[in-house]
């Protein structure tokens, strides 16, 4: 027996009659198909009555609401069912014109860039995403489209869009236009400022809950925060940050391919560990002990250990044995339950770590407690608010997000060391050597038409190259006293719970 279950809604208006001709179609379709559903006739005096309605009654683990017209092919609900049921999308809105895009620029532009049809009603959504962006609504005309719409962009749930083939004698009125779509605009821009929807997901920096949708990437969603400039992704993915720590002994693993073209050579990493370990010998000094957070490749580790009392960590089994196999003292643990034997150290360096962490509150709280009073911390990471970065965003989004979880912005990671008990020392622009290969590589994915004139140059240039990757570099020491208690904040509301 299927494990998926569909409820099928059709809603009806006023005292209009039961579509028997488009329910027995649904019915001898979805029998087909292996299913469990149910074809449910929703009779009330509003379209948005209607849908909250169905929805609060319907068992299904996918919801659909189809037009009881039926004007598009009865197949278009079975691949609305299947992009929720693949877990490609949690909504879908159906579509009658393939310019969709291009439509209303003017409620685009004050709501929300995704809009469903308004001539048909075809949508469909995750039980989940049904029940919490339905349950919001609060019109009961045609614009409570607009309102699923602003709700499932506010709330984060990922949005895809079908075109169907459709016979326009059958399309009903359209629900909302360019000009009678702004009495429900205005309503729902007023219900929002006025708190009558469910606050969203605050931030995980700051705590605020301006926030909204920035982008769909393959599986997520980017949020970005209105008021830090914060960009992370609206679901994190289950680590084993809670594993206690270990050292595995197991075979050493083979090194990345020599010809990839994408990773970084080995004298450009090494150089940059050189360069970032020339800035922590202006502020520590030799033999101080000192720890680093995510070792990678073992080369800074291996610079360090030369001058300083060098111990490592990583979350990653395979990071930890390579760097083990170059005879560092390295433990395969994460930040969170790494516990010191020894004194607290003099200094911590998070080099584009910190981006990684799913609670940078937390995370900071425990670098704090491994630190001496006056201890150093250096870190690397975006900058969000850089000009680099927000002249290529769009076209790095997905690429940043690989790995990363949170990208910050220079103003919230100030604030944020300062309410953790640290004191900034410095904050200036950071660069790393990257070979001519790897920039060749970087130049024709992203600017391909100067890509000619671009490989002329680096010919007469050093290779490594020095060069910025929109980064910032952060020098804070430890205060001396207790830190602001975010952890009893966080409490009240989970910033990652709907």
């Amino acid at each position: 027996m299927s494990s998926t279950s569909v409820s099928v809604l059709l809603p009806l208006i006023g005292s209009s009659s039961a579509p028997s001709v488009a329910r027995d179609a649904i019915e001898r379709y979805f029998a087909s198909t292996g299913f469990e559903f149910e074809v449910s006739v929703v009779h009330e005096q509003s379209y948005g009555a209607a849908i909250r309605r169905g929805v609060s009654e319907a068992r299904g683990s996918i919801i659909v609401i189809a037009d009881a017209e039926l004007p598009y092919p009865v197949s278009a609900l079975g691949d609305a069912v299947a992009m929720i049921d693949s877990g490609a999308s949690e909504i879908v809105f159906a579509s009658a014109h393939p310019d969709e895009e291009r439509r209303y620029p003017l409620l685009r532009w004050f709501l929300v860039p995704v809009l469903p049809d308004p001539s048909i009603h075809l949508k469909a959504f995750s039980a989940t995403a049904a029940r919490f962006v339905a349950g919001e609504t609060k019109l009961h005309g045609g614009g409570c489209d607009l309102e699923i719409a602003f709700l499932a962009n506010k709330y984060g749930f990922r949005i895809e869009r079908i075109n169907v083939h459709c016979d326009p004698r059958l399309l009903s009125k359209p629900s909302f236009g360019g000009i009678t779509g702004l009495v429900p605009l205005t309503a729902i821009r007023l219900n929002d400022r006025n708190m009558n929807y469910r606050a969203a997901r605050r931030c995980p920096v700051c705590f605020s809950s301006e926030v909204w949708s920035w982008a769909q990437i393959p599986g997520n969603i980017v949020r970005a925060c209105r008021r830090c400039k914060c960009r992370y992704l609206n679901q994190f993915s289950e680590g084993d940050d809670g594993l206690p720590v270990h050292r595995v002994l197991r075979a050493y693993v083979p090194p990345a391919d020599p010809f990839e073209e994408t990773a970084h050579s080995r004298t450009a990493r090494e150089k940059t560990s050189q360069r970032r370990l020339a800035h922590i010998r202006r502020d520590i000094p030799q033999h101080a002990r000192l720890l680093e957070v995510g070792v990678r490749d073992g080369s800074f580790g291996a610079a360090a250990s030369r001058e300083y009392e060098y111990v490592g960590i990583d979350h990653a089994p395979a990071a930890a044995r390579a760097a083990r196999a170059r005879g560092l003292d390295v433990y395969c643990a994460a930040l969170q339950n790494f516990v010191n034997t020894g004194p607290a150290f003099d200094a911590i360096t998070l080099f584009h770590v910190l981006e990684n962490m799913t609670d940078p509150h937390d995370a900071l709280a425990h670098v704090k407690d491994l630190l001496k009073p006056g201890g150093t911390l250096f870190l690397t990471t975006f900058d969000t608010e850089g000009f680099l970065y927000l002249l290529t965003e769009k076209k790095r989004m997905a690429h940043n997000f690989r790995t990363h979880v949170i990208l910050f912005s220079r103003s919230a990671l100030i604030e944020l060391l300062e309410r953790s008990g640290f004191e900034i020392q410095s904050i200036v622009p950071d660069f790393e050597y990257r070979d001519h290969k790897f920039l060749r590589h970087w130049l024709a994915v992203r600017l391909p038409h100067i890509g000619g004139l671009v490989r002329k140059i680096l010919r007469i240039l050093p290779d490594p190259l020095l060069v910025t990757s929109g980064s910032i570099r952060v020098i804070a020491r430890r205060r001396a006293g207790p830190l602001l208690n975010v952890r009893t904040i966080r409490s009240v509301e989970p910033t990652h719970a709907r």
